[in-house]
């Protein structure tokens, strides 16, 4: 009779700090969020540092949530530092979906402020370290828009654009028209191709 209240005993315990751990994760994403909409980096930064955060979340957690901050208010030089830190080695990012969203944002990022060298650097760890073909279609058309403009990708994007049926799908295809059509000396050509598409 011991044994069966002693197990039941540990049961209850675990469901209790499993529960006390859930609450705590919640109010520790939901002060998060609240400081990083208000752009508090002090704040934000000293609630990963606390206790709660190191208990509830693993130290790559709370690297990528900094990371995501950086983003949030495109800090390039912070952005830089963290992506050095998370690409020293290997990692199979078709298993992690979490560390490959904020690598391409941090691609994006980069190509965005025009910081080339960054941009071809996390390219290749891209490259390398995600095989997924959708993925390397995606790097690969990045690659040309910002890097590498020509005519046949301002053809590509155009049928793209035909193609798209989802509204968030057409504005990043005519951004990306927008940028090649610039960079090729064409500014009036995205106009007329979104246009004749809207």
């Amino acid at each position: 009779m011991k044994s069966v209240l002693m197990i039941l005993f540990l049961i209850l315990a675990f469901l209790f700090s499993w529960l006390a751990e859930a609450k705590s994760k919640k109010k520790l994403f939901t002060n998060l969020l609240a400081c990083e909409k208000k752009g508090d980096s002090k704040n934000y930064f000293k609630l990963l540092e606390e206790p709660v955060a190191k208990i509830c979340l693993s130290a790559s957690s709370r690297l990528l949530l900094q990371l995501d901050f950086y983003l949030t208010y495109g800090d390039v030089n912070k952005v830089k530092k963290l992506i050095t830190k998370i690409t020293k080695k290997p990692a199979d990012l078709s298993k992690d979906q979490n560390l490959l969203i904020r690598l391409m944002r941090s691609y994006i990022l980069f190509l965005d402020k025009n910081d080339n060298q960054e941009a071809l650097k996390l390219e290749d760890y891209l490259r390398k370290n995600c095989k997924k073909t959708q993925i390397q279609k995606e790097i690969e058309q990045l690659h040309q828009v910002y890097l590498a403009p020509n005519q046949n990708l301002l053809t590509e994007l155009s049928k793209q654009l035909k193609t798209a049926e989802k509204p968030q799908q057409k504005l990043i295809i005519y951004d990306r028209l927008t940028k090649v059509s610039e960079s090729l000396g064409l500014k009036k050509t995205s106009k007329r191709i979104f246009n004749a598409n809207a």
